[in-house]
């Protein structure tokens, strides 16, 4: 049953791979136009997201087409729909308006939405010729500092009253914020409240949010587990305790089987205080039962023991 789950679990992330490797993390899309043509939005839309590829570190890709009938004056509850229908963690959002009646000067504005949250909104103008030029500034200004280029960031999953120390440097911050650093290589140091610290070397890619988060020692020393510990973690740990009776009991009957047949001594000479046949005959009968049960229980134990490291291995590798 245990292989049958590590092979739905890695067929399943073997599905999902190539999906996230042409998963786009930043595309762009009309929220609403007054007054300019089609091809006027598409190229509009073309220079925005070459102005992205200029000061985001994300993955750029080429959003929809924009889609005629689409409602005017659309609320945030309908930029909110707009950007989780489309398959990316962030969205630019443009809303164009004609200052000309030809349509080649246009007001514009901009909203960014990552993870399904509105980061901000920015007003600019321009002509459609030069847009690359007038939507830049404020993409710039939208961008969160983690999603700039030759940044990514560290998410701050700690407890209350934690400290994190990144580089050296204290990191302010709450649990849940992702704090910018330059890609690479970064000596990250969680104190805990009690003076507990653990240090860790974590590489950050450009454009990406590593998650920071660590058990305090003390925890750990108290065995309390850490907050949200999958069943099948907790089955590795309950089969390997297991297995590790079993190899305690089997050691404890072959030292019995071994006691049974000491004191055992053969008659000589004159000497008749020995054991007789059938008491010999009875204590190697016990003495050969005991060995069984120790053996049969040393070698469950140890396949109890390697299915819970195989069960933790598992759990670790798929989680």
């Amino acid at each position: 049953m245990v292989d049958l789950v590590f092979v739905f679990r890695l067929l399943a992330l073997l599905c999902l791979l190539p999906a996230a490797a042409h998963a786009q993390a930043l595309v762009s899309a009309i929220l609403d136009a007054n007054g300019v043509s089609d091809a006027a939005l598409k190229r509009a839309q073309r220079a925005t997201e070459t102005a992205l590829k200029q000061v985001s570190s994300l993955t750029v890709g080429e959003g929809p087409a924009f889609k005629k009938g689409s409602p005017k004056k659309c609320t945030e509850d309908c930029a909110r729909d707009l950007a989780n229908s489309l398959s990316a963690a962030g969205v630019v959002l443009l809303d164009l308006r004609a200052l000309d009646g030809k349509g080649d000067r246009v007001a514009v504005e901009v909203q960014l939405w990552v993870d399904g949250e509105r980061l901000g909104l920015k007003k600019g103008e321009g002509s459609i010729e030069g847009f690359e030029t007038a939507v830049k500034p404020a993409l710039e200004a939208l961008l969160p500092a983690w999603a700039r280029k030759g940044f990514g960031g560290l998410r701050l999953q700690v407890e209350p009253g934690t400290v994190v120390k990144v580089d050296g440097r204290l990191a302010n911050g709450k649990a849940g914020d992702v704090l910018a650093v330059p890609a690479g290589v970064h000596q990250v140091d969680v104190v805990f409240s009690e003076g507990h610290a653990v240090l860790q070397r974590v590489q950050v890619d450009e454009g990406a949010r590593v998650k920071v988060e660590a058990l305090s020692p003390a925890e750990a020393v108290t065995g309390r587990a850490p907050k949200g510990t999958s069943t099948l973690r907790g089955v590795s740990y309950g089969v390997f305790v297991a297995g590790a009776a079993a190899i305690a009991g089997g050691l404890v009957a072959g030292s019995l089987g071994r006691g049974t047949a000491a004191g055992l001594a053969s008659c000589q000479g004159d000497k008749r205080d020995c054991a007789t046949l059938d008491e010999v005959q009875a204590r190697q009968a016990q003495s050969e039962a005991y060995a069984t049960t120790g053996n049969v229980m040393l070698g469950v134990g140890g396949g109890l023991a390697a299915t819970g490291v195989a069960l933790f291995i598992i759990d670790a590798l798929t989680d």
